[in-house]
């Protein structure tokens, strides 16, 4: 028991990082029409440096958008999950964390796959396998089946 602080702080970076992804994402798949229309009508809205950003923002799919903000959903909910030292939450965020990865080459083109992402998405399931793992060693019975039994 002596890693769940650990485990509690990995999970608080989650709800953070995930909650604040989620957000910016379905927010994005949200208003990217309006956002769209109002850059067209006043291009020099914005600096000239920022036209090939917006350009290239606009170029991505709304749907990009819409699963982004769907999987980091599904984190956010694994993450609540594993709070509850539930092992169906950490299926969750792994299936979300998976399909993150192969969102941008789903949409995007191989070109847009991350080495650095990949290498934290398998850090962060590796280490909470590990601390969930540990954490329910000594449960005689699935957290479930405690809970119904009270």
């Amino acid at each position: 028991m002596k890693n769940k602080p650990l485990f509690r702080v990995l999970l608080v970076l989650t709800f953070f990082f995930a909650g604040i992804s989620c957000f910016s994402y379905l927010m994005m798949a949200l208003m990217m029409p309006s956002m769209q229309s109002v850059y067209e009508q006043n291009p020099t809205l914005m600096p000239e440096q920022f036209t090939v950003m917006m350009q290239r923002l606009f170029e991505v799919p709304r749907a990009y958008y819409a699963a982004a903000g769907v999987l980091y959903l599904l984190e956010v909910v694994g993450a609540a999950f594993m709070w509850r030292l539930r092992w169906a939450g950490f299926h969750c965020y792994t299936l979300a964390r998976l399909l993150l990865l192969l969102l941008p080459a789903l949409f995007l083109g191989r070109s847009f796959v991350a080495v650095g992402d990949i290498m934290f998405a398998l850090l962060f399931v590796a280490v909470y396998y590990l601390l969930m793992r540990q954490l329910t060693a000594g449960q005689s019975q699935p957290p479930q089946e405690q809970q119904q039994e009270q």
